[in-house]
């Protein structure tokens, strides 16, 4: 699945060399032992990430952030013991997240302008917030070392045995997810020179939905497998953008029927292997329209693939779910794009957290 935020551990070796009896080296000081720094700030950060964890969840920093609360008051407002809303609150307290005076606990200014439901500036849809996101994070993160050990998946998503239930309640939970993405890609980029989009592996529609909102006058439709789109058609019903059209599309059996102004490919390459991932965007510059473009959205590694470490660490944990996936740097998207025969290539990132690869197709 999609898209999720842990870093990577880093340990140091340091091969002291011998000292020497002989004069000139006499004076010299003994190497010192280094510090184990960087391995206590990621096995601690991993106690911390779970206390925020909780806190999302549980939407406590929405709680608290017009009436700050003592324990008792937290615990009867979330519905829970009083010995757990402390170690709660005392957590966040301990996280800096949280602002305790006098036994009465509130957001710090931070969270409250960032983590509080319903406020513009709200964060509760980015990528490396969202608790649905983080949720696949934590459970899958515990199978890595039996990935890696065993060379396959350990928990490998099989997509032609998932319900139109359980897609349903996947793709309810991250639409807000998507919506976010589009809301931020219509105001990073002019989609007004377009008349028609397509959300290509859309799942949800919510990107789709948002991008339609922004620009009125674009004729937007929703691809996706046989599988996934009668739940985008009930998803955009509930979103009361049942006007966005659906269509069965499998990206990697052909182009689309009719041509797009411009494709957004959100956390769809990235689930594909290499050679699936050259034939869809084969499919995708075949199903552009000259003067067009394509935004690829989801998680970019730099060329050393080892930075940023939040997107290298989810290409690791992305081998739990999908082991036949791709590892791409930039320098792969460039690769596939050119070939494909889109120009003036560009790599962003949108305020969400997702990176974002940008071309266009020539006249």
């Amino acid at each position: 699945m999609k898209r999720t935020a842990i870093r990577s551990i880093t340990i140091f070796f340091v091969i002291s060399l011998p000292l020497f009896s002989c004069r000139e080296d006499r004076g010299k000081p003994e190497l010192s032992e280094p510090a184990p720094t960087t391995i206590l700030r990621h096995s601690k950060s991993l106690y911390t990430s779970l206390a925020f964890y909780a806190g999302m969840q549980l939407d406590i920093f929405t709680t608290l952030d017009l009436h700050p609360l003592t324990v008792d008051a937290a615990a009867a407002a979330i519905g829970t013991k009083t010995q757990f809303a402390e170690r709660l609150l005392c957590a966040l307290a301990a996280c800096d997240l949280l602002e305790v005076r006098d036994g009465v606990y509130g957001n710090t200014a931070e969270a409250s302008h960032y983590l509080v439901r319903g406020k513009p500036t709200y964060m509760g849809e980015d990528v490396f917030v969202n608790t649905n996101l983080m949720q696949y994070v934590i459970s899958g993160g515990l199978k890595t070392p039996d990935s890696v050990r065993k060379g396959e998946a350990a928990e490998r998503y099989d997509y032609s045995k998932v319900s139109y239930e359980t897609w349903l309640q996947i793709f309810r939970g991250t639409m807000p997810v998507a919506v976010k993405a589009g809301q931020e890609l219509a105001q990073k980029f002019d989609f007004g020179r377009y008349v028609t989009v397509a959300d290509v592996g859309g799942a949800s529609g919510g990107l789709a939905a948002a991008l339609v909102k922004a620009y009125p006058q674009l004729k937007a439709t929703v691809t996706d497998l046989p599988s996934i789109t009668p739940v985008s058609r009930t998803l955009l019903r509930e979103q009361g953008a049942a006007g966005i059209e659906v269509e069965d599309w499998d990206v990697l059996a052909g182009p689309s029927r009719r041509p797009f102004d411009a494709a957004v490919l959100r956390a769809l390459i990235q689930v594909l292997s290499p050679d699936q991932a050259r034939q869809a965007m084969m499919n995708i510059g075949k199903s552009v329209n000259p003067g067009g473009a394509v935004y690829i959205l989801g998680h970019i590694v730099d060329d050393s693939r080892t930075s940023p470490p939040e997107e290298v660490v989810w290409y690791l944990l992305n081998l739990n779910w999908e082991d036949q996936a791709g590892f791409y740097a930039e320098r792969d998207y460039r690769l596939m794009l050119q070939d494909a025969g889109f120009r003036d290539i560009q790599r962003d990132m949108l305020p969400n957290g997702d990176g974002i690869i940008f071309a266009m197709k020539p006249l």
